[in-house]
């Protein structure tokens, strides 16, 4: 049984690992065959599988998915991501503290492998080591990395901000990981990040520095 938008959407701090898989079966019953995600989204998340869980998970989770590979800046569809997070998560959630925490630490790794990329360390030069300038450019890089997704940056003070995805077929809790470990890669203090589920696919995370 699917769990209805508004427990989504008033869910507390922490939730079971089966309220995420539901969570994740609920985006993926919404996915749309033309959306397109590039190879290196998917070879980022094969990565962070076997660093957070280890090479036989990957390789079952390539199986799951179909895939032998992923090239990286071909176009795959998003309909390969739930058998892949589907496969991961039961142990991933086991290894790192339930569901909710896992899906933080993929998130986290998403970013790390992203600013250990020539793209990435290109943004955090640019940005100087400040956060703001390297939160402004997350909208550009969801434009170049999926074919559906949009971006809205909000700041509301100096250190404070609101980033809303219109489509994201990955947890609130991801994002999390995700705009921390921005914040963590600059000089900020005191980082503070919440995403929560605002519409069928619209995440909602607010975050503040020091």
């Amino acid at each position: 049984m699917l769990l209805p938008m508004g427990h989504l959407e008033n869910a507390g701090s922490t939730q079971p690992l089966e309220f995420w898989l539901q969570d994740l079966e609920r985006r993926r019953a919404l996915m749309k065959p033309e959306h397109t995600m590039r190879g290196f989204f998917f070879n980022g998340l094969m990565e962070n599988i076997r660093t957070l869980g280890d090479e036989a998970l990957a390789r079952r989770c390539l199986e799951a998915c179909g895939e032998e590979r992923f090239v990286d800046f071909f176009n795959y569809s998003v309909q390969l991501l739930p058998p892949i997070l589907r496969t991961s998560l039961p142990l991933l959630a086991e290894r790192h503290g339930g569901g909710e925490n896992a899906l933080r630490q993929v998130g986290r790794r998403a970013s790390s492998d992203f600013m250990a990329s020539v793209a990435g360390k290109a943004m955090l030069m640019l940005a100087q080591n400040r956060p703001r300038p390297l939160i402004n450019s997350i909208p550009s890089a969801f434009r170049v990395g999926m074919s559906f997704s949009h971006a809205e940056l909000t700041w509301m003070g100096p250190t404070r901000g609101r980033l809303q995805m219109d489509i994201s077929y990955m947890p609130p809790p991801f994002h999390e990981g995700m705009v921390r470990y921005m914040l963590e890669a600059t000089s900020a203090q005191g980082i503070q990040v919440t995403a929560r589920a605002t519409g069928e696919l619209l995440i909602t995370c607010d975050f503040s520095w020091e």
